[in-house]
């Protein structure tokens, strides 16, 4: 299971932040849940480490992470894999925001 994201950099200044700023939160915000960060350069990227609470772990970080407006301003992209299902974070926000409104 893994997450991969990208952010705009335009849109990162209009708000505010630097990629450091945003990758350096976001890694805490994982690394504290047990997940690892995999990759940090273009793409940002964090696996499981076959903990049985990953899944609810990455599923409860994201769903918090998108009901932020900062986050749906300044991602790019962000793809949930988990077991051959790829799911794209970005399209699936307004569905979760509404579940949770």
């Amino acid at each position: 299971m893994k997450v991969e994201m990208t952010f705009n950099d335009a849109a990162l200044e209009a708000h505010g932040y630097t990629r450091d700023i945003v990758y350096n939160a976001l890694k805490d915000e994982f690394l504290q849940l047990g997940l690892r960060c995999t990759s940090d350069n273009d793409i940002l990227s964090f696996e499981d480490v076959g903990s049985e609470d990953d899944f609810a772990n990455m599923v409860g970080l994201l769903v918090d992470l998108v009901l932020m407006d900062w986050f749906l301003d300044c991602t790019s992209s962000c793809i949930f894999y988990d077991d051959g299902t790829v799911e794209d974070v970005l399209c699936s926000a307004p569905k979760i925001r509404k579940m949770l409104a």
